[in-house]
């Protein structure tokens, strides 16, 4: 007799020598192109619209950054940034993954894309009419932090649903590339812009790409969760995906890697204050400083079909974040020259890469198509609330000690946290999902 849906995943997890997934086809001996994925033309307006408006996106909170601390000049005044963009995605979160596997997905990121436009607005107008302070952007920043709660799960649920299965793999992990391309085009970029044209303008690009992915959005047909596994009760449906993620510990384990490596490993609200106290680049060196872990993250594009073949995902995702850490530390005690320190960085965007797509993969493939809202908002919580808390946890250590004791502590402890995960759950360390 078939029990509740969480204790039936689409591919079962099994520990013995090794831990894999049954009754998946094996990859081809000559895989596809990774990018063949996008002749699939839903998932091709997906990924090209979130393309150019997360560049966006990524434009704007350098500006945020960057302007914050020219009114303030605080390190702490930039980890609170952070704190108010982590408290509504740990807050609602797991609410917007409820509603994603419950209402139409395509109609939920419509309004959430227009309010995300609408906020940018607001922060441009305030801006050029003199009437900015930092708590007013501390306001807008904690509205758009909260609309943003929902977006996450919706957008990671839809993906798999817009390729063939065999696809999937190929979609997570251009996905993974994707996000990486933001970073290094809108953070690079923002960062010029800013320094030609202010920060105003730089809102004003950022409105412009919200009504790109809206009208891909417009265009797009995204299938339903079927009536039959669709929850019907909020509170029952957020029960069983506590559930579903209770009797996975490994997917709990991955996702806990990750948030303590951001939250300790993040320098990223400290790299204002390295752009303009320490490496004395400005603006423009800010932009390179904040898309360098994502430019050594993109450099591994071709390697991706390599990565996903990583026989045991699992120590994988340990290992990558261990060389994530391990590039942080160096970075703390090596804060300059800028080309330098953009190395050691892009080395920890590269390990973020890989632990990223193996990441991905472990998740999307246990995970069943009715609990993926669900998940992916758990997701969010970890992988996003882990950087944004860490930012605030930087910036504190960073005023009270210093911006490089901070990174320093920041990557040894996680070094730490991760080895301590691998040893409490050592089953991770042989996972494997086909």
């Amino acid at each position: 007799m078939k029990k509740d849906g969480y204790q039936e995943p689409l591919a079962r997890v099994a520990v013995e020598a090794e831990i894999t997934t049954r009754g998946v086809a094996l990859p081809p001996s000559k895989p596809p192109s990774h990018w063949s994925v996008l002749r699939n033309r839903n998932y091709a307006l997906l990924f090209w619209g979130q393309l150019i408006s997360a560049a966006g996106t990524q434009m704007q909170i350098v500006a945020v950054s960057w302007q914050v601390y020219l009114l303030t000049h605080s390190a702490i005044a930039l980890g609170i940034i952070g704190l108010l963009q982590a408290i509504p995605r740990l807050l609602f979160s797991l609410v917007g993954g409820v509603l994603a596997d419950i209402i139409d997905r395509r109609k939920m990121l419509l309004v959430i894309e227009i309010s995300m436009a609408s906020m940018s607005t607001l922060l441009a107008l305030f801006t050029l009419s003199g009437a900015i302070n930092v708590y007013l952007v501390y306001v807008i920043v904690l509205i758009s932090a909260s609309v943003s709660a929902f977006e996450f799960p919706a957008r990671q649920a839809v993906v798999p649903t817009l390729v063939p299965r065999e696809q999937i793999a190929s979609a997570v992990s251009l996905n993974s590339v994707m996000m990486q391309l933001t970073f290094v085009i809108g953070s690079a970029f923002g960062g010029y812009v800013i320094g030609w044209l202010g920060v105003v303008a730089t809102y004003w690009l950022d409105v412009a790409t919200y009504f790109v992915v809206i009208g891909t959005l417009l265009l797009m047909h995204i299938p339903r969760v079927a009536v039959e596994k669709r929850p019907q009760s909020g509170w029952k449906a957020l029960g069983d995906g506590i559930q579903f993620l209770r009797a996975h510990p490994i997917i709990l384990s991955v996702l806990s890697i990750d948030f303590f490596a951001t939250f300790f490993g993040s320098p990223k609200a400290l790299l204002p204050v390295y752009a303009n106290d320490i490496l004395h680049v400005g603006a423009q060196g800010l932009g390179v400083l904040v898309a360098a872990t994502s430019l050594g993250a993109v450099a591994l594009t071709p390697l991706t079909g390599i990565i996903n073949r990583i026989p045991r995902q699992g120590l994988g995702v340990v290992v990558a974040v261990l060389g994530w850490g391990l590039c942080i530390v160096g970075f703390g005690f090596a804060p300059g020259p800028l080309w330098l320190s953009t190395l050691l960085l892009a080395g920890a965007g590269a390990a973020d890469m890989v632990s990223m797509i193996l990441r991905g993969l472990i998740v999307q493939l246990i995970t069943p198509d009715e609990f993926r809202g669900r998940i992916s908002a758990v997701n969010a919580m970890f992988v996003i609330g882990g950087p944004m808390l860490g930012q605030f946890e930087s910036g504190v250590v960073a005023g009270v000690a210093s911006p490089q004791l901070s990174v320093i502590s920041g990557g040894v402890a996680c070094i730490v946290a991760t080895l301590v995960i691998a040893w409490l759950v050592p089953s991770l360390l042989r996972v494997k999902v086909e």
